[in-house]
């Protein structure tokens, strides 16, 4: 009987931890657009030539497309993805500095930790999306 019970928890434990560790894509939204909200400002400085500020850019770039890789592999794309994000957005509008900072912190960890557990190829697809972001955000103004 007892060993059953630990057979069941180990069978159990696992798929829980799977669905704990990717957000919903409201979350994903939430994550993207905070982090957007942080790499703005290090962006302006790369675009006005702060060399330095692409090696701040890049975990925060990264970090917000492992969030998209992770909603992209949900199903969710196009304008559904849009809409989630301008929703976002706006709901980030109210938000006093000191919870977006914070949001923006958690949101950082949790796509280095979604970056960690994905495979060789998402990690390497991730990673191509976010340089590709990082050269376009170089010449946008």
């Amino acid at each position: 009987m007892r060993q059953s019970w630990f057979l069941a928890i180990s069978l159990v434990l696992p798929a829980l931890a799977a669905v704990a560790a990717d957000p919903n894509p409201q979350q994903a939204a939430a994550c993207v657009a905070a982090l957007q909200a942080r790499a703005e400002p290090m962006a302006q400085r790369l675009r006005n030539g702060d060399a330095a500020a692409e090696g701040q850019l890049l975990p925060v770039v990264t970090a917000s497309f492992a969030f998209v890789g992770t909603v992209y592999k949900q199903g969710v794309r196009g304008p559904e993805a849009d809409a989630l994000l301008k929703a976002a957005e706006k709901a980030q509008s109210n938000i006093p500095p000191a919870d977006l900072e914070r949001t923006q912190n958690d949101c950082q960890s949790q796509g280095d930790h979604l970056l960690k557990q994905a495979s060789y190829f998402e990690r390497q697809f991730v990673a191509r999306a976010a340089r590709k972001r990082i050269d376009k955000l170089r010449r946008t103004s």
